[in-house]
């Protein structure tokens, strides 16, 4: 197998707002090699639909600060929240002064409302589709010190006197290694481990193996977040919260408000409307008749409902797999538990989400603590060393009938049964060293899965914590 050798400053793995952030901000003087495993329009920030929520238009950002933290389940760290809001009331500046043009009306910024925000704070690029015009216009701002290479599947971390060292992985079907001084894992979330969800299908969680595997410390992996409102048709598509928040309802075949009972209405938080949606008997609705402009203001909606013969007025909805409130364990600099290695965006806790994320905050999460890895960036070269890689030596046929049984466990509300089989199914899977980049896909695919469903597991009563235990002996936690 032929061998493609880089050396640079700093790694980034993936293409997202996170990546591309950092890329944005380190020093000029720096080697940076950006690496995305698809195309770099594969990321989920290139699929973002609601905006970016930042308080730039009020007086402080108290009031961001508490809805953050409320959505959260007080779960979130506070201090860390308020890093989030406080400096993400300058995002909106920032993202201008690189070429970012935001939606305007009558009296200025075009400003939406989402589930669990107290009022209008959410920013639009292109009404619904906000994702593909902030990225389009933040990659043609990245400087030629940094270099991007796509089809690039990073597949393990190195690592040299406790600093890791580079990584190894594929460009394309070629063996690639890559010495760095850094590392970064921009890798996003989990939602592609499973069909129905609202994530890109290359986002696998494919960090949380790297970051694991060279000893970093995983947190919260456990708390996943589902969105109330992805399109009810064959092939899950987002329908934005925004929507809610312009005044579309959620209605029963009936015309009843399915949410009528809560203080928010069909804007209250996304865990608590996704939990009713998915235990309520029937189609539910998204009534947009209250919506005003709505083809000027959801273009991407209104295409994806004339493409599947939708009624735009009467909206089929159900839960899908949305986003990861857990990860890599962080400090407020994105600095992981090892040296050399940093995480941001969805990859990486930073504490600010709790149990459930506030809409919006996503993109303004990978803005702010983007820019603060890049300020924090301690580039070391390492000796450059390579253990031998193996793989899970798995079948195309049988990997697709483990992920069928991803999907059967990953969902709003888990059946204990349903994990501890794929636990023990997977435990003992032979591997090879004759690694090709389909096999390495599917391992980190399936590593991942099965890290997932430990941290499941242990939210689960102490009985059964003991009775896997008996049976997957040799499972680290």
């Amino acid at each position: 197998m032929s061998l493609q050798f880089e050396r640079v400053d700093v790694l980034i793995i993936g293409a997202g707002l996170a990546a591309v952030t950092v890329a944005l901000h380190l020093p000029r003087t720096l080697n940076v090699l950006l690496v995305s495993k698809h195309e770099v329009t594969s990321a989920n920030s290139d699929l973002a639909q609601g905006g970016i929520a930042s308080s730039y238009l009020e007086p402080s950002s108290v009031d961001h600060e508490r809805d953050t933290l409320v959505a959260s389940k007080l779960a979130a760290v506070p201090d860390r929240v308020y890093t989030l809001v406080e400096e993400g009331r300058t995002a909106i500046q920032e993202l201008e002064r690189f070429g970012v043009v935001f939606d305007r009306d009558a009296t200025g910024y075009a400003v939406g409302r989402e589930g669990a925000h107290g009022m209008n704070r959410i920013f639009h690029v292109g009404g619904d589709e906000t994702g593909r015009h902030v990225m389009a216009t933040l990659r043609r701002q990245l400087p030629d010190n940094v270099t991007v290479m796509e089809h690039v599947l990073i597949d393990a971390l190195t690592k040299s006197d406790g600093h890791v060292s580079g990584a190894t992985g594929f460009n394309g079907e070629t063996r690639l290694h890559v010495q760095a001084g850094a590392v970064v894992l921009a890798t996003g979330g989990i939602g592609g481990l499973i069909d129905w969800t609202s994530n890109c299908r290359s986002v696998t969680g494919d960090g949380l193996v790297l970051a694991g595997a060279v000893g970093a410390r995983l947190t919260n992996l456990s708390r996943i977040q589902f969105h109330p409102t992805l399109l009810a048709v064959d092939s899950p598509h987002l329908v934005t919260e925004a929507l809610r928040g312009a005044g579309a309802t959620l209605v029963d075949m009936s015309g009843n408000h399915v949410m009528g009972q809560h203080s928010l209405g069909s804007l209250a938080p996304r865990d608590e409307v996704a939990r009713v949606l998915t235990n309520h008997v029937g189609p539910v609705y998204l009534d947009t008749s209250r919506v005003e402009r709505l083809d000027e203001r959801f273009p991407k909606l209104v295409a994806t409902c004339d493409a599947h013969g939708i009624d735009i007025q009467r909206i089929p909805v159900r839960p899908g797999l949305h986003f990861h409130m857990g990860g890599v364990d962080v400090d407020a600099y994105g600095r992981t538990t090892v040296a050399g290695l940093y995480a941001v965006g969805e990859v990486a806790d930073t504490g600010v989400h709790g149990m459930n994320r506030l809409a919006s905050n996503s993109l303004l999460e990978c803005w702010v603590f983007g820019k603060r890895v890049a300020a924090a960036m301690a580039v070391e070269e390492k000796p450059f060393t390579v253990n031998e890689t193996t793989a899970f030596e798995v079948s195309t046929d049988l990997f697709g009938r483990y992920r069928q049984q991803i999907g059967e466990w990953l969902t709003i509300s888990p059946q204990l049964g349903k994990i501890v089989s794929f636990l023990e199914n997977t435990q003992q899977l032979p591997r090879t060293k004759h690694v090709t980049r389909q096999l390495s896909e599917q391992t980190l695919s399936l590593e991942a899965a099965r890290l997932l469903a430990r941290a499941m597991m242990r939210t689960e009563d102490g009985y059964e914590q003991d009775r896997f235990a008996r049976t997957a002996d040799g499972i680290s936690t």
